[in-house]
């Protein structure tokens, strides 16, 4: 229970633990607390003093790592088993890509109902993995999610979702 296991899939399809391409996986940690007190441990930073740059964003840090650990740690809170799919060619950059979760939908239909899920935590981002995904991926894949720190908002078939509102997926 202190980790969260993301298991790499090698297609978006129903089934995903059929699926799931033993190789490779991610580990994020239960309670996102914990990497960031791991992380500054040997430091001279007290923790109030860690945890007050943290919220007035004074600290560089990779943010990325930390929202990704946050939405894992709500999609594992929300009944979810952690996937993610990634592809890596040096012949075909149309074939590189990586997409932090898939997220099976409840309701069947003639898709396969996947929905791929990218985190994003900064303000300007881009969507070029999850473009690549639904070319290649079309016919099994419905609703695409970016998880960022805007706004709800609905662009192009994307559903934009504010961070906190993870745990409705």
């Amino acid at each position: 229970m202190v980790v969260n296991i993301c298991y790499a899939a090698s297609e978006p399809s129903l089934g995903l633990r059929m699926k799931e391409d033993g190789s490779a996986l991610k580990c994020y940690m239960g309670d996102t607390g914990l990497p960031i007190s791991h992380a500054f441990d040997e430091t001279a930073i007290t923790k109030e003093e860690l945890f007050r740059k943290l919220m007035l964003d004074k600290l560089e840090i990779n943010k990325g790592m930390l929202v990704e650990n946050i939405v894992a740690q709500m999609l594992v809170a929300s009944g979810h088993r952690l996937y993610f799919y990634s592809s890596y060619s040096k012949e075909d950059s149309h074939d590189t890509m990586e997409i932090d979760f898939l997220v099976p939908q409840a309701t069947i239909s003639s898709r396969h109902n996947i929905s791929p899920i990218e985190v994003k935590s900064g303000l300007k981002y881009t969507t070029t993995s999850l473009d690549k995904f639904q070319i290649k991926y079309k016919q099994q894949l419905t609703t695409r999610y970016i998880i960022h720190s805007s706004g709800l908002r609905m662009s192009d078939g994307t559903i934009y979702l504010p961070l906190y509102m993870t745990p409705l997926l």
